[in-house]
């Protein structure tokens, strides 16, 4: 008999996987969708293996919450009285469970040991003891960092690369007036201002592009990953606006065929990114 089934949505793997490794470092027999073997009726086969489980851990996210599939499994877990719902990001799980405690695993990383509480329960659900013994390796602080950073990262990278781009568009076309108005040859403006005046409004642009733009990109994360993915939004408007310096030279024809090219290019990024974002 299976022990631990693990439900999640695809784009949660990275958990699901690390997961799974820390419960067989433990001596539980646990499945996930990664036993499948090629050919298999998946469908069928997933019936049949949660069906036996004897839990049936439903990792919840912003993602899986919106998986009809990973809700199947989860109301399947239930009726079967298995179920063991975890949540990785903070999102409220679909209404139906929501009476049910889920246990958070926010602050916990892959890679990580599993928290007491989840071991605790999964032990009384299989009738034994889950600990981990006193001599247990513990990883140093850069490991955990580096782990920390790829978990907040490595599901949404090429979303967060395509909006990152878009936003450097974003900040060229709306910096270019301000290189016209600013540079030294500008006119009145320039000359009531001093040289680095420039860079401080550049950023200022860069924040109100970013809170508008990036929006998306900034409300599915926790605060500790969505402030510093912010302040380098905004940053990246000081490179727009040395950009906009750079194309300055070029005659009118030229900047106005520039600004067409690159509001096309950020059209066709902000429809890539959306899409990386939705997908499942």
């Amino acid at each position: 008999m299976t022990e631990v089934f693990i439900s999640y949505s695809r784009a949660d793997r990275q958990v699901a996987e690390a997961t799974a490794l820390e419960l067989q470092r433990l001596g539980v027999e646990v499945w996930w969708d990664h036993d499948l073997v090629g050919g298999d009726d998946y469908r069928r086969r997933i019936s049949e293996i949660l069906t036996r489980a004897q839990v049936a851990i439903v990792i919840w996210s912003r993602r899986s919450v919106e998986s009809q599939w990973v809700t199947s499994e989860a109301a399947a877990a239930r009726e079967k009285r298995v179920l063991v719902p975890v949540c990785i990001d903070g999102a409220e799980p679909p209404i139906d469970f929501r009476a049910l405690h889920t246990i958070d695993l926010s602050g916990w990383v892959p890679g990580d040991q599993l928290p007491a509480n989840l071991l605790k329960g999964l032990g009384e659900r299989l009738g034994r003891t889950l600990a981990y013994g006193e001599a247990a390796p513990q990883s140093g602080a850069v490991a955990r960092l580096a782990r920390q950073a790829t978990q907040a990262w490595y599901l949404d990278f090429e979303s967060l690369l395509f909006y990152l781009i878009g936003q450097g568009f974003a900040c060229f076309l709306v910096n270019l007036p301000l290189v016209f108005l600013l540079r030294p040859d500008g006119g009145t403006a320039a000359a009531a201002l001093p040289s680095w005046a420039a860079y401080p409004f550049s950023l200022m642009n860069g924040v109100i592009v970013a809170a508008l733009y990036m929006r998306p990109a900034l409300e599915t994360r926790r605060l500790q990953i969505a402030i510093p993915l912010f302040v380098l939004a905004s940053f990246v408007s000081v490179a727009a606006y040395v950009a906009g310096l750079v194309v300055a030279v070029a005659g009118e024809r030229e900047i106005i065929i520039l600004v067409g090219l690159a509001t096309l290019a950020l059209l066709f990024v902000t429809s890539i990114a959306q899409r990386a974002s939705a997908r499942r």
